[in-house]
């Protein structure tokens, strides 16, 4: 028997043909929103997005008319694959309706593809109503930049995650921002803790057993910020200030230092055993105390592209022999055990997975696997995902150009990073608070306004404004870009806690077998797992039944889909089939009864 819910049709991404309707809901560009489009450094139009009346067909108007010399060009769907065709009259599938979009255009070396010499990005909300699931209640800020989540008065509030799931929450504390029912906002949507510099100026400070926070490297090594640099070898363990974690750990019960300076990998057996000295002291006077360092998972790395190993090294190859490396941890999950982790007494993960440059859709599948692994490598252990809302470029890529006109007439020239999809923000959401342990929204702390007046760049030491806000003076900082994505975190968040029933269930989370309809294979045994559904380009979904066996959560997301597929699933060993679709690289939560009561444990 198939349990399935409504589909509509089914239909391959491409260049419009048929006619186009005017609709009702026009689609809206999200950024850039200060400029008619992008323009680089030298005042060249590089990126102009314009959407037709149908909501649906995309042209970049400044696609044949700006090019990079000896570079070819290409684009991205949010973080896909470069697509095949030009960004040209390209029309999304009526699916599509309704959904925000990144699109992304490079320009690489054609010889060396992994080369980018300049890249662009707008951010588009394409025409009509979504139909992917997405609450009716649920919607984006349009006419803002809205760094932040954008709350209101019309998102579910009161509600709690699962129980031993982590919601933290150190991201930018909006400048409007004011407490609910007596404390920090961010409280009444499930987050379990928040930050001290995430709190409203002027407002409630919280309880240390809902505080948690990220303190930087130079707070617990000496710093000269004039020469903005160390002004101590910060691999010696004589320059370790163990007051400053003893203050947080006073003041928070999750504590998390910044790990980037001390340069581990050069340690010695000394220099481990110093700092296990260090968060032994600070553990025995916080008997209760969460600590773990940024970056540094349960295991030794995060995953990035399941590329195969030879004599230990990353070949940079993916293949399935890789496929199969990648699938033989889970077998042996403890050897790959960070060492900093394994041997320093910490005793709370908090992987750093950032979304990392530009069309790289097997980030989904690489983080999964690293909390699972480490799972089975530390049981007791929590993994918490320290996420950001921006990309983080690295290995040469570079920061795209973006020229603009400030409120006092003045051209300023900014390089900034692009922004995590929609999509990636909501299917990480959704694999963190309802498979995994949690997630970290991570920033700087920093109050940002949406006022153009208040723009000034740091990197010439400009002086930021400063605002009263409840009473304080707080220095404010304009930002350019749209970050209203947030709204999708909470969401995934609010449907963890709507599911809470099944995800509270002594019950298993399953790998089912899977099929969809581009490659109509069932992937069976080791083809369920993280690095086999990715070479395939499967989705990852991930299964667990309810308590008394009759309802079986789902959730699923193919970050290389470009366009609409049926999947079909069917728990390990099962015969009972379960059918959805998916649009794109967004993911599905959904609830199914099952035909005859299974047995609750599950198989893997």
């Amino acid at each position: 028997m198939m349990r399935t819910i409504s589909l509509t049709i089914f239909c391959a991404i491409g260049v419009a043909i048929a006619a186009k309707q005017p609709i009702s809901n026009p689609a809206i560009k999200l950024w850039p929103q200060i400029t008619p489009g992008i323009y680089n450094h030298a005042n060249i139009l590089a990126m102009k997005c314009e959407v037709a009346s149908d909501g649906l067909t995309v042209t970049d108007n400044a696609w044949d008319s700006y090019q990079v010399p000896g570079f070819a060009k290409r684009w991205t769907l949010n973080m896909g694959a470069p697509m095949e065709v030009p960004l040209e009259n390209f029309r999304f599938p009526a699916e599509f309706a309704g959904l925000p979009i990144h699109l992304t255009v490079e320009f690489y070396n054609a010889e060396k593809p992994w080369e980018v010499k300049e890249n662009y990005q707008e951010i588009l909300q394409l025409g009509g109503n979504s139909n992917i699931g997405l609450p009716d209640w649920f919607h984006i800020p349009t006419q803002r930049l809205a760094y932040d989540f954008d709350e209101g008065n019309w998102f579910p509030s009161g509600w709690t995650l699962p129980n031993g799931k982590y919601a933290l929450w150190q991201g930018a504390a909006k400048a409007r921002q004011q407490d609910r029912n007596g404390q920090c906002p961010m409280y009444d949507f499930g987050f379990t803790h928040v930050s001290p510099i995430a709190m409203t100026p002027g407002g409630a400070t919280g309880t240390r057993n809902h505080r948690g926070h990220l303190f930087t490297d130079n707070e617990w090594i000496p710093f000269d910020g004039s020469k903005d640099g160390f002004s101590a070898d910060p691999t010696n363990p004589a320059n370790w200030n163990i007051e400053t974690f003893h203050h947080y750990a006073d003041t928070c019960s999750i504590i998390i230092p910044d790990f980037e300076a001390p340069l581990y990998h050069t340690w010695k057996d000394s220099q481990y055993q110093a700092f296990a000295n260090l968060i032994g002291d600070v553990r025995s006077r916080k008997p209760d105390l969460l600590i773990g360092c940024w970056g540094v998972g349960v295991l030794k790395s995060s995953f990035r592209i399941f590329d195969s190993f030879y004599e230990g090294k990353p070949t940079g190859v993916i293949d399935l022999n890789g496929a199969k490396q990648w699938r033989d941890k889970y077998d042996h999950p403890a050897d790959d055990l960070h060492p900093v982790f394994n041997r320093c007494n910490l005793n709370f993960g908090n992987p750093s997975v950032y979304w990392i440059n530009n069309s790289k859709p097997s980030q989904l599948y690489a983080f999964l696997q690293e909390w699972e692994q480490g799972k089975l490598a530390r049981p007791d252990v929590l993994n918490v995902l320290s996420t950001w809302i921006q990309v983080e470029f690295v290995d040469g890529y570079p920061l795209s150009q973006y020229r603009f006109t400030d409120s006092r007439g003045k051209t300023r020239l900014e390089t900034i990073k692009h922004q995590v999809p929609a999509s990636c923000t909501y299917a990480l959401s959704l694999f963190g608070h309802c498979v995994m342990d949690g997630l970290q929204c991570w920033e700087i702390g920093a109050r940002y306004s949406e006022d153009l007046a208040d723009y000034a760049d740091w990197r010439v030491r400009e002086s930021a404004p400063k605002h009263t806000i409840n009473g304080m003076e707080t220095p404010v900082y304009y930002y350019l870009k749209y970050f209203g994505f947030y709204n999708f975190h909470v969401l995934g968040m609010w449907q963890a806690a709507q599911n809470k029933d099944i995800i509270e269930a002594a019950t298993k989370w399953e790998m089912p077998e899977l099929q969809t309809s581009p490659n109509n294979i069932w992937r069976t045994g080791n083809e369920r797992y993280p690095s086999y559904v990715n070479f395939y380009k499967e989705p990852l979904v991930r299964v667990k039944l309810s308590a008394d066996g009759k309802t079986l959560l789902v959730i699923a997301c193919n970050p290389h889909n470009k366009s609409v597929e049926k999947v079909r699933i069917r728990r390990p060993g099962g015969t009972e089939e379960f059918e959805f679709q998916l649009v794109g690289d967004f993911p599905i939560i959904q609830r199914y009864p099952v035909a005859q009561t299974s047995k609750v444990t599950g198989k893997d």
